[in-house]
């Protein structure tokens, strides 16, 4: 049937008072046909064939909205769904891609592999290799008939992920080969041999003592295949993956092909003939080895043959194991306006899941984001965006990273990112569960609101923010950094010019390795309050910045309240700083409307920068913190913070019940708190609206008993590591 006959049968438009169009609604079922009509009764098929329909519709009655009503079941996107200008809605016509029951509508950018593939791990020679309880029960699976496009070996260096498909089973995704097994399964370094070059990228690799034994079972993965090694090698917040050279079983020791920048040890050991000779903690694991196969689920790809192997989680049958190989986004809004999914799932993707770039008003309402290898959601320029009451976890990166508005201008985004629900993100390599902005000066944020989200269970920061006039408010977060150091919850660093930031309203909890509002590196200009802190590493964490002010933040058993260095004096934070004069020169501080919004940056200059300024910490009360303000620095050069009209209480017995998460106080309630409102743990993080029913309740046994001091790391210690 051509467009022409199929736009007269379905979309044909009727006159509604007021001259407003009919809605238009197109049909898509897993059991349609894209020959049809795309009605209720004779629904097209595939999400390209829909999109045909829509941009039909839309030349023809363009003052009509467009709905995609998705029946549930599964639909394939093996390659990146691209939305463009002629998929556009308007403010008055959206187009609307809505699931037909709440989130059953998948989209799906992995593909089953036959059963009958599978065949038996039969060659002697791998056969010796394997572990003795994976012996009889790994499976090959030759892929060269697959025209997979990321099989290939892997680099000799990876920093974040490796660019490997995606092997999933039974809708979950199944892990490399560990050694040691676990998540976070890690053994450490014994003693660095040499450091190697400190330059990143040469043939320069370092060598190590390793511990136990193991690593000399893998001489012929070495010969054969090669081995990768990944690892915290220098600090806690950068993890590596590196090709080993060599393998020495006599002197226990191991050969990097391939150097990292400033070599392998702690930063924080000593220095001996220009190698840091560590500190017997630098952890790392063995990953994508035939010898490393021991439970169910993992797998590894033989580079040399073309093969998977790989010990099945269950029984083979068909659909059960599938692959993802595109390395692009699932789905892509180029400069697209006025488009919104609701209620979709967006599943089983090696790239990233959703993709926005420029455009406005591009929408994610309702949809759930999950076993996504890269990010879950993206976004590039453009304005008016929004993510809201949606479902990210099982993220290989971060759940969502959003850039946009005009630093020059200070023209706002607008974006909003609203009562989502992120956990288990970030599984892949220590990055923020949620970026808002980096600290590179061409990648900013300006004037997005984020409020209400519940972030929890990653493995490093909370929220990574950037950029100017960013308001953050109403979210909660718990159970951060469990798998990296020197973090916050709310974490910034980049620059002077990052001002009119708000922190405020938000509940930051059981993250023991965190600080709670973290302002790295010189970072200035931020106003945090009224927020809850509990039982974190540091409450406020100010690392040398100008023009802070911190008030009214109620902070219960943190190992210190409030941190203030003067690090910009050992570090040289001073007017011919590389990165920090770069940021100031990058925007124009000395013009309108920057020099009328914030006139405290236009004279940054006319002082010594390096020295911490006119910082306001205010009516901020402790509540049982061993330590109320840590002051790190000299006398002399820490005048610039104003620690004034502040409350310390001894005992968390003020509350009903703080381990259950109670801030109600006991009555005589003590004078500090005289004049402010009840706490009232509702007002936090996820709420019920228009797409999210009900609020998943949060799980007290674990925050009391789960560990998140695995990696505990003082942040001071970093502050240590320059001379003073």
């Amino acid at each position: 049937m051509s467009p022409r006959f199929v736009f007269l049968a379905v979309f044909a438009a009727l006159a509604l008072p007021g001259g407003l169009a009919a809605e238009i609604v197109v049909h898509v079922s897993p059991s349609g046909r894209d020959s049809a009509a795309g009605t209720r009764r004779a629904p097209v098929a595939t999400l390209e064939r829909a999109a045909e329909l829509v941009r039909a519709a839309r030349e023809k009655v363009p003052g009509s909205p467009v709905t995609v009503s998705l029946a549930p079941g599964d639909y394939p996107v093996l390659d990146t769904l691209q939305f463009g200008p002629a998929d556009s809605g308007t403010p008055q016509a959206p187009v609307v891609w809505r699931g037909d029951d709440k989130a059953g509508a998948r989209l799906v950018g992995s593909r089953p592999i036959d059963p009958g593939l599978l065949k038996p791990l039969s060659d002697p020679a791998l056969l010796a290799r394997l572990a003795p309880g994976a012996k009889g029960r790994v499976m090959q699976l030759d892929l060269a008939g697959l025209d997979l496009r990321h099989a290939e070996r892997m680099p000799d260096y990876a920093r974040d992920t490796a660019d490997l498909f995606a092997v999933f089973f039974d809708g979950k995704r199944l892990p490399l080969s560990r050694w040691p097994n676990g998540e976070y399964g890690y053994t450490t370094m014994k003693r660095v041999v040499s450091g190697g070059g400190v330059r990143p990228r040469t043939t320069d690799g370092g060598t190590f003592e390793y511990r136990e034994d193991r690593p000399a079972r893998w001489q012929a993965a070495l010969a054969d295949n090669g081995v990768w090694l990944r690892g915290f090698w220098r600090v806690p917040w950068v993890a590596e993956t590196l090709r080993v050279k060599s393998i020495d079983p006599k002197d226990k020791t191991i050969t990097f092909a391939i150097s990292t920048s400033q070599g392998i040890g702690s930063k924080y050991s000593r220095e001996v003939n220009g190698s840091r000779i560590g500190d017997g903690k630098e952890p790392w694991f063995a990953l994508n080895l035939l010898e490393e196969i021991d439970e169910p689920g993992e797998w590894c790809v033989d580079f040399n043959r073309s093969r998977l192997y790989i010990w099945l989680p269950g029984p083979a049958r068909p659909g059960a194991l599938r692959l993802a190989d595109n390395a692009g986004p699932m789905v892509s809004f180029a400069g697209a306006e006025h488009v919104t999914f609701r209620d979709v799932t967006f599943a089983e993707q090696m790239g990233d899941g959703v993709s926005i770039a420029d455009g406005r008003a591009v929408r994610l309402q309702g949809c759930r984001v999950e076993d996504v290898l890269r990010r879950g959601v993206v976004i590039r320029g453009g304005f008016d965006h929004v993510v809201q009451s949606c479902d990210l976890t099982e993220i290989g990166l971060a759940a969502i990273d959003l850039l946009g508005g005009d630093r020059a201008t200070l023209a706002p985004s607008n974006h909003q990112i609203l009562n989502n629900h992120i956990w288990r993100a970030a599984l892949l390599a220590p990055v923020p569960a949620l970026i808002a902005g980096l600290d590179v000066r061409t990648q900013q944020l300006v004037g997005a609101r984020i409020a209400h989200n519940r972030i929890h269970d990653v493995t490093y920061s909370g929220v990574h923010f950037a950029g100017n006039d960013n308001i953050l408010e109403y979210n909660e977060l718990y159970r951060l950094g469990l798998d990296g150091g020197d973090l916050g919850g709310f974490y910034t660093t980049g620059g002077w010019t990052a001002r009119g930031n708000v922190v405020r309203h938000n509940f930051i909890h059981h993250s023991e390795n965190a600080n709670a509002i973290y302002m790295d590196d010189g970072q200035s200009g931020l106003l945090a309050e009224d927020n809850l802190i509990y039982r974190v590493e540091s409450g406020l964490f100010i690392g040398g910045g100008h023009d802070h002010i911190l008030r009214r933040n109620l902070i219960v058993q943190a190992h210190r309240a409030i941190h203030v260095d003067d690090r910009g004096v050992a570090r040289k934070y001073v007017a011919d700083d590389k990165r920090l004069r770069g940021d100031l020169d990058s925007v124009p501080y000395l013009q309108s409307p920057w020099r009328e919004k914030y006139p405290a940056l236009a004279g940054i200059l006319d002082q010594r920068p390096d020295v911490p300024r006119n910082n306001l910490l205010s009516e901020n009360i402790a509540v049982a913190c061993p330590t109320f303000a840590r002051r790190s620095g000299k006398a002399e050069t820490l005048g610039g913070f104003r620690i004034e009209n502040n409350a310390e209480l001894p005992s968390a017995d003020i509350f009903v019940d703080a381990a259950a998460l109670d801030f109600a106080l006991r009555e005589p309630a003590p004078p500090a708190f005289a004049g402010r409102a009840p706490f009232d743990l509702s007002r936090y993080g996820l709420q019920v609206d228009e797409f999210r029913s009900k609020v998943p309740a949060r799980d007290l046994e674990l925050l009391r008993g789960g560990d998140t001091k695995r990696k505990a790391f003082d942040s001071q210690q970093d502050v240590n590591a320059y001379p003073r």
